[in-house]
């Protein structure tokens, strides 16, 4: 498969499954393979989009990944808060971190500021 424009990280997830009667509990390793969008691998890649992808194989996950890739390349990215810090685009699935939202000048003083102004 062809990645350009993309950084690629592998890795795997072991977990602990429980059976359909939950009695029996049995490892399972699921591989993930994740994409970024204009990454490098050496630059901080916190605010670039992003996609991983998992499966029970690694070559899986890669088609997986590689197929959500080829969305991502063209599309208009109309991005939608998924969490806090989280947003995602509604079309592909590709992600983006975010800062929180600064309190701003109305927010809590810090402890010095606090003692220096007697607010305890």
């Amino acid at each position: 498969m062809k990645w350009y424009g993309a950084s690629q990280k592998k890795g795997t997830l072991n977990l602990l499954e429980t059976s359909g009667k939950g009695k029996e509990v049995r490892p399972v390793t699921l591989y993930t393979h994740t994409f970024v969008l204009l990454g490098d691998g050496r630059a901080d890649e916190r605010d670039l989009l992003h996609y991983t992808a998992s499966a029970s194989t690694p070559q899986e996950a890669e088609g997986l990944a590689f197929a959500a890739y080829q969305t991502a390349l063209g599309c208009a990215h109309r991005m939608l808060r998924k969490a806090p810090t989280l947003e995602e685009c509604a079309a592909c699935g590709v992600q983006r971190r975010v800062p929180l939202a600064s309190s701003g000048a109305g927010g809590r003083k810090s402890k010095a500021e606090r003692r220096f102004l007697g607010l305890f």
